[in-house]
């Protein structure tokens, strides 16, 4: 019984500098969960000559962003994406998501990271048709993450040249905190410290 005691107090102490990461909302005109449809009754079709995206800066943390939800509904035919965009134009794409008629739709992102104070855009899919927020509410930062919206831009030339729309899409992005990852030294040491300790106590 002791050894396994010990042992579990083992595993604790090599893992005791890693934090639990919890998912947030970090930027959101659909309500503090980032799922609420506050959509009102005007949709703008994204065509490949009539692109939009929504622009923001992260704060002052890097994060893992874990997903993105807009309201929309699929003008055109199979699943959809979104896209995130940086500012050199590289294209980070989601998860597919079957889309349908107009609803709250989730995309997933994996092992995708925001730098600190850094700007992006999130462009969905052609063929999405995408809701206006139903009184042109800029997204606002959400749990203290220090995002800033930019606000929408829209491209006509195939997305060469943006330029803003002054409308307002429904958009919340989510994100977690980035993994701490243990210094190797202080790791060694932490389990190098729990196994001395079993050892001796299994010698009384």
């Amino acid at each position: 019984m002791k050894a396994t005691v010990l042992a579990f107090v083992v595993a604790a102490m090599a893992v005791i500098s890693s934090a639990s990461v919890q998912a947030g909302v970090v930027l959101s005109n659909m309500g503090a969960n980032g799922l609420t449809d506050t959509s009102g009754p005007t949709n703008t079709d994204i065509l490949a000559n009539n692109l939009i995206a929504a622009v923001f800066q992260t704060g002052a943390d890097a994060l893992e962003l874990d997903w993105v939800s807009i309201v929309a509904f699929n003008n055109d035919a199979g699943t959809k994406t979104v896209s995130l965009i940086d500012g050199s134009g590289t294209f980070v794409t989601s998860a597919a998501t079957t889309v349908g008629s107009k609803n709250v739709y989730q995309f997933n992102f994996t092992g995708v990271t925001l730098a600190a104070s850094t700007v992006y855009g999130i462009m969905p899919d052609v063929g999405l048709s995408w809701y206006l927020e139903s009184a042109n509410a800029a997204p606002t930062p959400q749990n203290s993450s220090g995002f800033t919206s930019f606000g929408f831009v829209t491209s006509t030339d195939g997305g060469t040249n943006f330029s803003p729309n002054g409308l307002n899409y429904t958009i919340a992005v989510s994100a977690s905190p980035a993994a701490p990852v243990p210094e190797p030294a202080i790791t060694s040491f932490v389990c190098i410290a729990g196994i001395a300790f079993m050892r001796r106590r299994m010698k009384k």
